[in-house]
């Protein structure tokens, strides 16, 4: 009965959106069979709508999607209950009215919208906030909207977890498409020149020190990090050597290791969103280095001993990426304020 009932409320939208709606429409050689069949008035555009209400795999779900598309007909699934395809194909979730609740049909997932808002954090997060999230709209309006070209198919460079569920596709309006565009160049722009101006954080030895936790306590205040104390260390110099060695060596060792190297890349490509190049063939301050944009972004395992932070101020900008927390600790003890510095893997309990 709802199956029934919910045909009648598509092929009702779809005459109310001004085009020729038909109910149970097959194809010619009977590949496929739509439930509602909307035609534009001209007769050039046609689009489907399949009231969803039984089981099926995704697999089906998909191939029936491509018969469709083969012939030129877009789809639009729609589903009763939180189907686990939703989203894998174009689709929407829709609830049928409820006495004393809903009067009409109700799109409750399928239907999104991208949202910015200023950060309020002190210091602010480059380039703001902004996500998709989950619009409800009247089914009919919906179907309004999509055959007036008002609301068009999106897909996600990445699934989008929204309402506890990975979407890779969503209904969207052209504008919300072009403000998430924009939105995510704006905040690479924002990322690359805190990193150039070399306010980023220095990752902490080990957040829980009491010195520690003052310096980035007055830096979310301030936006500035504190100068470091000067302190006299004392040492047994042989063992000193003996760790330095130990360090380097490690270092040199890993900064080749492909694990690290493909680790490195997938950090700065969800980092930046942009398309990182480490030439493993070359070798910078001990280490690989990793280029964004042809320029020198960070280095892979880089030997400290070969930084030399005072004859190249310049190195400072790059993000250096270390294979474990004593390497990290071997870097940040001369390190500058400002630099980044990434654990890719860190065995050590």
């Amino acid at each position: 009965m709802e199956h029934r009932l919910l045909k009648v409320e598509l092929v009702t939208a779809v005459r109310e959106a001004g085009w020729h709606g038909a109910l149970e429409v097959s194809a010619p050689d009977g590949r496929w069979r739509a439930d509602v069949m909307a035609t534009s008035p001209d007769g050039t555009l046609r689009m489907a709508w399949e009231a969803q209400l039984s089981s099926i795999t995704e697999g089906d779900v998909r191939q029936r999607t491509d018969r469709y598309t083969s012939d030129n007909i877009q789809i639009c699934w729609v589903a009763t209950q939180p189907r686990r395809w939703r989203g894998s194909v174009p689709s929407v979730l829709a609830r049928p009215p409820v006495e004393g609740q809903r009067t009409a049909w109700e799109v409750t997932e399928g239907l999104a919208r991208f949202v910015t808002e200023p950060c309020l954090h002190r210091p602010p997060c480059p380039g703001g906030h902004g996500e998709w999230q989950m619009a409800q709209a009247p089914l009919r309006e919906l179907v309004s909207w999509i055959l007036g070209r008002r609301v068009v198919p999106h897909r996600y460079l990445e699934p989008e977890r929204l309402v506890e569920h990975w979407w890779q596709q969503v209904w969207t309006s052209p504008q919300y498409v072009s403000l998430a565009a924009d939105f995510a160049k704006a905040r690479r722009r924002a990322r690359r020149r805190n990193t150039a101006t070399g306010t980023v954080q220095v990752v902490p030895l080990d957040g829980s020190d009491p010195l520690s936790m003052a310096r980035e306590a007055a830096f979310r205040m301030t936006g500035v990090w504190p100068s470091r104390p000067r302190t006299s260390l004392r040492f047994n110099s042989r063992s000193h050597r003996g760790d330095q060695g130990a360090a380097s060596s490690k270092a040199s060792k890993d900064h080749g290791d492909p694990r690290l190297i493909a680790a490195a890349e997938a950090w700065v490509q969800a980092e930046t969103g942009g398309h990182p190049l480490v030439k493993a063939d070359q070798e910078l301050a001990g280490g690989t280095p990793v280029y964004l944009d042809g320029s020198v972004y960070g280095i892979v395992c880089p030997d400290p001993d070969q930084l030399d932070w005072q004859r190249w101020p310049g190195r400072r900008v790059w993000v250096l990426f270390v294979a474990c927390r004593g390497e990290l600790k071997r870097i940040a003890v001369s390190a500058p304020n400002g630099v980044r510095i990434v654990i890719l893997d860190d065995p050590d309990p």
